[in-house]
């Protein structure tokens, strides 16, 4: 191996640890728009956190949110606007098991996200999973930066459904919620409170 081929290799490992670094970033900025007392911050603070997750990407971004999660969005002050009306009221970002291919100054990347959260309107416990296709670039001021976003395979569930099936997003979990209660009003059976008799 000759020594073009070692600067290759290495400039290559460089790339996929500033990747990852970049995505730990963006993942603790997205959990920092919270207050430890599960509310979002306030509007100038929290202007400031979503300004600074932005910046993790380029500026003609391409997200892909899908139902519930931005939809589409193309660009960084538009990405801004969506992760301050984000749907949470506080969350934990986990993203795993990275899958990242670089191509000199281009890279593509899939991870795995697990994410607990708390959600704005309602206050109910979220945990939902899925998958991101991602695309990067290295920019003039030598940093990665995110150009693409794709949300993938999304499953969430409430932790108050018990065995209700996962929902792909909030619309659909809203629909169960709904549908379990309507039954549960329908059917005495759903409401029947267990005595201390009939448990002897």
């Amino acid at each position: 191996m000759n020594v073009q081929d070692l600067q290759s290799r290495l400039a290559r490992l460089e790339a996929v640890e500033a990747i990852r670094a970049l995505k730990a970033r963006y993942g603790a900025l997205a959990d920092a728009k919270y207050t430890p007392h599960y509310q979002r911050l306030e509007s100038e603070a929290l202007r400031q956190v979503a300004h600074e997750q932005a910046m993790c990407f380029t500026e003609d971004v391409v997200w892909a949110g899908g139902d519930g999660f931005g939809g589409d969005i193309c660009g960084r002050e538009q990405l801004t606007q969506w992760f301050m009306r984000s749907p949470w009221r506080f969350a934990m970002h986990y993203y795993t098991s990275a899958h990242i291919d670089v191509n000199d100054n281009q890279a593509s990347a899939a991870w795995r996200l697990w994410q607990l959260a708390l959600r704005e309107d309602d206050g109910d416990v979220i945990i939902l999973g899925a998958t991101t296709t991602e695309r990067y670039r290295l920019e003039q001021d030598q940093q990665w930066r995110c150009c693409f976003m794709q949300f993938e395979q999304l499953h969430m569930c409430s932790l108050g459904l018990a065995s209700l099936p996962l929902a792909q997003n909030l619309a659909a979990l809203d629909a169960l919620v709904s549908s379990r209660a309507h039954t549960a009003s329908a059917n005495p059976l759903f409401n029947h409170s267990i005595t201390d008799s009939e448990l002897s």
